[in-house]
């Protein structure tokens, strides 16, 4: 049956009409009552507006839909009603409709213009949640109260867990208010009634309150029993949180890490970390009894301060051994060093030069090496043509007009800490930086900070001939070093030793260069057919160049002296005066030196033909870069040539990235591994000695995205006339066919081979196979994921994780461990869903220990 559209203006008495077409259906007014029904309709307007529907019906206002098997409709009272005929009967079953949230109810009585109602054994969907209620009453748009009421998570079918309360009252559809309550699992109560409560909207970013802590039980030999993730957080401001928790254990063992966090947005943000963790075992007369203290201080800042500059801050201050006993991550356990940088940045606005000033510290665990370098400036010009046309395009472009200069400088400060007894040093690095003293004491060395200053001014032409065929480029490099000392080297004769000290006072230095080079393209091309591929191609790179700088270990320039090394024979070394500097300084020996090398890629086309003839052809790289590059130095007197680096890279299998790298030398060694002027070929039977190889592939895989696929077994009617359905033989058995699982999986794919001579030794190896971001569903709700490698030169697993999480509905289940290595654990969580709930229940006695782990530290890893 069509629509039926009433205005609400329409009088009392007056006979409705049902619309003759389509078109007089579309002509409502905004607030009408729009209802239909699939079997009839009935009408009574003698004494009062009222309307029945039967069969399906449906009531649509601006305040909501109703559906039901049922419908009364009562105009005057702008009220409609609906009632299940029996509660068993679902289809017939009311559901009301507001705002893309659905009510059921076995009887609703609700008012469309006031929105007020009253509903029995309905069933409501809140944000997060669901409510069932014995007797509902909707005072208002956005309060509802409830009798008899159950509020959970979990859908209505699924009630693994709820709430049960004499009364409730639900406002704005979100937060809801109870009292008298009792918490059931598995509808089996909880021993304990509350008697009010409270279920937010969400979580209240805006708001300070205690951490969820929770028990821990594992390594009790050593640790006794704890308590992890006792905490506070605090919200100070929209600009500033923070947040401290301690992990507390019945041996003395505690671990305290607290956080800052401040954010404006469009200005700056950054966050402050400081970490601190004492372990020790239960009793001193233990076997392996020990006290382990380490610490970390992490500090992040990142500030616009115009749209031109730019402060950023990034300090990472820790013990050697912090990561290894507090973190889960096999990157930051595997840390031999830790990074900090200070930095600020200025552009200028139009382009004319860039600015920098920055300060960075490196920290090596192994050696106790800490180097200090900064604060350190750069400043760069932009490239400038000082004889460009004012009018390019008039005419040809000169080869002068294509001279091009740029400039920089940089100043440097350095503090490197190199304590010779690195393991045992009773001096560290923030002590020796403010002592002189102690820092010669603990590293020999008189250099306590070096400054130094260098500016670089490169002139360049490029197609200096006019050519299409050839390019030819010429430049001048130049170099100037300025220093506030310089080392002396003097022979002690009584002991027979050179030492060095420092000379103070102001020493520069200049150096530059010269260089000429040629480029030139050309093609090889075939048309011969393998297959699918048509047509080969095959494009060539050669490149020569010349270089040339003098020898600035001569007398005349003043760099370089000599110094007696032995008191018997007399022997002399020559030394650079800038030994050992910042920047360095020039180099001795004459450069005339002449580099060459090819690069070659080769390209091919594929061709595919379908069924109906048509032809499509894909461009294929077969190489995309394979060279070989060398040099040779006229100007030695032994060893002209240099090293030979050949380098490949392809993709020609699709998604594999292939790229491999050797170096080679030309020459012999002789007893004690140095190299000799004598090709190698003339030794032995080898044309090269190989230095190094390395090979890397990556590629990563993926599909199933359409997920599990399930077979709905064949419809089997019953027919009486059939006796063969009471046959003990079923002819449909084993009909179904088998269920196919297509589940989404991803896996990344890494493998590295390296291999380094060593001269009178084995060569040194590694070849690691690294399986990373490996995910795939089990079924739509068991997921795995895990991170795994093999050392095939070792023959070891290297560190791996394995998670493994099941959706459980309104739970969540997932357990993550590592089974290999020297620093095995595992942690199993159960969780609800919702986050509301799940505080609840980290608070309920027996409730809050759903969580279990066996990690040295006891604290989850990051992400669990």
């Amino acid at each position: 049956m069509p629509p039926v559209q009433v205005p609400p203006e329409a009088e009392a008495g007056a006979t409705s009409q049902v619309p003759q077409t389509r078109e007089a259906g579309r002509q409502a007014t905004p607030d009408a009552v729009n209802f239909q029904a699939r079997d009839s309709i009935t009408f009574d307007f003698r004494d009062q507006r009222f309307v029945q529907l039967y069969g399906s019906g449906n009531v649509k206002h601006t305040s909501g839909e109703l559906s039901a098997g049922t419908i009364e409709l009562d105009l005057n009272k702008n009220q409609i009603q609906a009632r299940t005929l029996t509660p068993a009967d679902t289809l017939s079953y009311p559901v009301l409709r507001q705002r893309d949230k659905d009510l059921r109810s076995t009887r609703i009585l609700f008012n469309y213009e006031t929105e007020k109602g009253k509903f029995e054994s309905a069933e409501m969907q809140v944000d997060d949640g669901y409510l069932i209620g014995t007797k509902v009453k909707n005072v208002s748009r956005d309060e509802v109260f409830i009798e008899d009421g159950i509020y959970s998570t979990c859908p209505p079918d699924h009630m693994y867990y709820y709430i049960k309360a004499q009364r409730m009252k639900v406002v704005d559809e979100e937060e809801i208010f109870f009292t008298n309550a009792r918490l059931f699992i598995l509808d089996i109560p909880y021993p304990l009634i509350f008697p009010f409560g409270y279920v937010p909207a969400g979580i209240e970013t805006r708001r300070s309150g205690l951490l969820e802590p929770t028990y821990v039980f594992q390594n009790t030999s050593t640790r006794g029993i704890g308590l992890q993730n006792l905490g506070w957080f605090q919200y100070f401001n929209d600009y500033i949180t923070g947040q401290t928790s301690f992990d507390l254990f019945t041996s003395g063992t505690f671990f305290n890490e607290s956080r800052f966090q401040y954010r404006k947005t469009g200005s700056f943000n950054g966050s402050i970390t400081m970490g601190y963790s004492y372990e020790r075992g239960l009793e001193p007369t233990d076997i392996n009894f020990q006290e382990i203290t380490s610490k970390r201080v992490s500090i992040s800042h990142d500030q616009q301060l115009s749209p031109f500059a730019n402060l950023t801050a990034n300090i990472n201050l820790n013990t050697a051994n912090y990561f290894r006993r507090n973190s889960f991550d096999p990157d930051e356990r595997a840390q031999t060093s830790s990074t900090s940088r200070i930095s600020y940045r200025y552009n200028h606005p139009e382009g004319a030069y860039n600015l920098s000033l920055t300060s960075n510290l490196n920290q090596q665990f192994t050696t106790n090496r800490t180097r200090l370098t900064g604060p350190e400036m750069s400043f760069s010009l932009r490239q400038f043509s000082p004889f460009k046309s004012d009018s390019p395009g008039l005419r040809d472009e000169r080869w002068y007009e294509r001279i091009s200069v740029r400039y920089n400088n940089n100043f440097r400060s350095q503090f490197d800490f190199n304590p010779i007894d690195a393991d045992t040093a009773d001096v560290n690095w923030l002590q020796a930086l403010f002592n002189p003293s102690q820092y010669r004491e603990a590293t020999g060395d008189d250099r306590h900070v070096q400054y130094g200053f260098i500016q670089r001014a490169t002139i360049s032409a490029g197609q200096i001939i006019p050519s299409q065929f050839l390019n030819v480029s010429a430049n001048i490099n130049y170099n100037e070093y300025w220093y506030p000392s310089t080392i002396r080297r003097e022979l002690i004769e009584e002991e027979n030793r050179v030492v060095t000290r420092q000379e103070r006072g102001f020493a520069s230095a200049r150096d530059f260069s010269t260089g000429l080079s040629f480029t030139t393209t050309f093609y090889g091309i075939s048309q011969m057919r393998i297959g699918n591929f048509e047509g080969f191609r095959h494009t060539v790179r050669p490149n020569i160049s010349f270089s040339y700088s003098p020898d600035f270990s001569d007398e005349r320039w003043g760099y370089f002296r000599e110094v007696e090394t032995d008191t018997t024979t007399g022997n002399t070394q020559q030394y650079s005066i800038f030994q050992g500097a910042i920047f360095g300084g020039p180099s001795a020996g004459e450069q005339r030196t002449m580099s060459f090398g090819v690069t070659n890629i080769f390209e091919t086309k594929r061709v595919r033909r379908d069924s109906t003839g048509e032809v499509q052809s894909t461009n294929l790289r077969l190489i995309d870069n394979l060279s070989a590059n060398s040099s040779y130095n006229f100007a030695a007197d032994s060893l002209n040539f240099g090293r030979l680096s050949v380098s490949l890279s392809s993709r020609v299998v699709e998604g594999v990235r292939m790229q491999a790298n050797a170096s080679y030398s030309f020459y012999s060694r002789d007893d004690n591994g140095r190299e000799i002027d004598t090709f190698i070929w003339e030794d032995s039977n080898k044309y090269l000695q190989p230095l190094s190889y390395s090979l890397s592939l990556s590629t990563s895989f993926q599909g199933g995205s359409r997920g599990p696929r399930i077979t709905t077994p064949p419809y089997r009617p019953y027919d009486p006339l059939d006796q063969g359905f009471f046959g003990p033989v079923d002819t449909r058995f084993n009909s179904q066919p088998v269920q196919r699982a297509d589940s989404p999986w991803r896996i990344g794919l890494d493998f590295s081979y390296r291999w380094n001579y060593r001269f009178g030794q084995d060569a040194q190896q590694s070849a690691v196979l690294n399986a990373s971001n490996i995910q795939f569903n089990l079924t739509p709700k068991w997921s795995v994921s895990t991170r795994l490698g093999y050392d095939f030169i070792e023959k070891e697993l290297t560190p791996a994780q394995f998670s493994l999480q099941r959706d459980m509905i309104c739970w969540n289940l997932s357990f993550q461990f590592n089974p290999f290595g020297d620093f095995q654990y595992y942690f199993f969580r159960l969780s609800l869903s919702s986050s509301q709930i799940s505080n609840l229940f980290q608070k309920l006695p027996g409730l809050n220990n759903l969580e279990r782990s066996s990690s040295p530290s006891g604290r989850s890893p990051r992400g669990f």
